[in-house]
């Protein structure tokens, strides 16, 4: 089997991880011959395991749905691009990537069979952030038109199947659950490296971790105002792992509130699994999210979980709060109750550690790619869609 992998993207994140994750882990007696077709910027995070790579930086101009015309532009070139590499299944990662790929097989010589990885609630994004009603109209109908071309949706939680079946009209019966999988031996591995840049943070006090991308859509505002409610009844320290373009307002109103010495920003890691193990007690804040991967990744290194009830990964990754905390969305006060209850009842918090290893097991990476492959399987053979882990 030949695969083809677009994934149009210039930083690392949770949907970029899976494309590593997924490279890594692909049974290349299965899947016969890889082309990743990246920016070189994303090349660099990428294992070296694929047999060609494809720069798409001269092929395909943009990153996201601009404008009709430039839409069209970047679908035509997608199709050269499948003509160029002829794969037996073409996947785009994301839902720029998915569309150019789904889109672009229509217009190609060469007709392989296309998958869509549409990895989040994307009308959350939009209804948030693009305004205007061409605007909308326009990503409403791209996004649509792109999930009823694919041959197969694949999307890591139900809420993300939900929301591109119920606001884009994809088909219910082309679209596939694979949730997101993780290794727990290799995250116990890197987990025992040394944590560096919380020499100054009290040891005697427990420790808060975030990971995440410092944009406004992740809303660590929200943990810090959190954050600084606990300090009078609930003392404790954050690590805040991860860089973007929040992070100065973010340090600027810790200094503010004087809470430099409580809180450190160590910025862009590639190991995060340390700070993970290390800390008393993960939190996940987002406005809407596809999965969550952070949580997971906690949950390997042992650390209980607490997140945000947002649309739509973290009551999946959770099992609705079998295997961590659930506190409503946009409500500081909410969580600070929430930290606050976990941090006073350490008997709990290594009950959910114990719990959250077991998700991480079931959770498997060889699942995950177990799941991608059937997908792959079933496309080439006409067969329709079975649930990730059935054989």
């Amino acid at each position: 089997m030949r695969l083809l992998i677009l994934h149009q993207a210039n930083v690392f994140g949770g949907a970029e991880r899976t494309t590593r994750n997924l490279l890594s882990h692909l049974d290349r007696d299965v899947v016969t011959h890889i082309t990743l077709a990246a920016p070189l910027a994303l090349r660099a995070f990428m294992p070296d395991v694929y047999d060609d790579f494809v720069d798409t930086a001269s092929l395909i101009r943009h990153g996201w749905f601009g404008t009709p015309d430039s839409l069209r532009l970047d679908i035509r070139a997608g199709a050269e691009l499948i003509d160029r590499v002829r794969p037996d299944i073409a996947l785009g990662m994301m839902h720029y990537s998915g569309a150019l790929i789904a889109l672009g097989a229509r217009r190609s010589s060469h007709r392989p069979r296309t998958a869509a990885s549409f990895r989040g609630p994307i009308f959350e994004y939009i209804r948030r952030y693009e305004h205007g009603f061409r605007r909308l109209a326009f990503l409403r109908v791209a996004i649509g038109l792109a999930a009823r071309a694919a041959d197969r949706v694949l999307v890591p939680s139900q809420g993300t199947a939900d929301d591109t079946c119920r606001h884009f009209l994809g088909p219910r019966s082309r679209t596939l659950v694979i949730p997101n999988g993780i290794d727990g031996a290799a995250v116990r591995a890197a987990a025992a490296e040394p944590v560096v840049g919380l020499e100054h943070l009290p040891t005697e006090l427990p420790l808060l971790c975030v990971a995440a991308r410092l944009s406004i859509e992740k809303d660590v505002h929200l943990l810090i105002e959190a954050f600084r409610r606990l300090q009078q009844t609930h003392p404790c320290t954050l690590a805040v792992v991860g860089d973007g373009p929040e992070r100065l307002p973010l340090e600027q109103r810790i200094k503010d509130w004087g809470l430099a010495d409580r809180v450190a920003f160590v910025g862009h890691r590639e190991n995060v699994f340390p700070y993970m193990r290390r800390a008393d007690l993960y939190v996940h804040t987002c406005q809407f999210e596809g999965f969550g991967y952070t949580m997971l990744e906690a949950m390997a290194c042992g650390t209980s979980v607490l997140a945000t009830d947002c649309p739509s990964g973290p009551r999946e990754v959770l099992g609705a709060g079998r295997f961590g905390v659930l506190v409503p969305p946009g409500d500081a006060g909410a969580l600070a109750d929430g930290i606050a209850g976990l941090l006073a009842d350490p008997g709990r918090r290594e009950c959910l550690g114990v719990l959250g290893l077991e998700r991480a097991e079931e959770l498997s990476l060889a699942r995950m790619a177990e799941g991608y492959q059937n997908a792959f399987r079933d496309l080439l053979q006409g067969r329709p869609p079975r649930p990730a882990g059935e054989t």
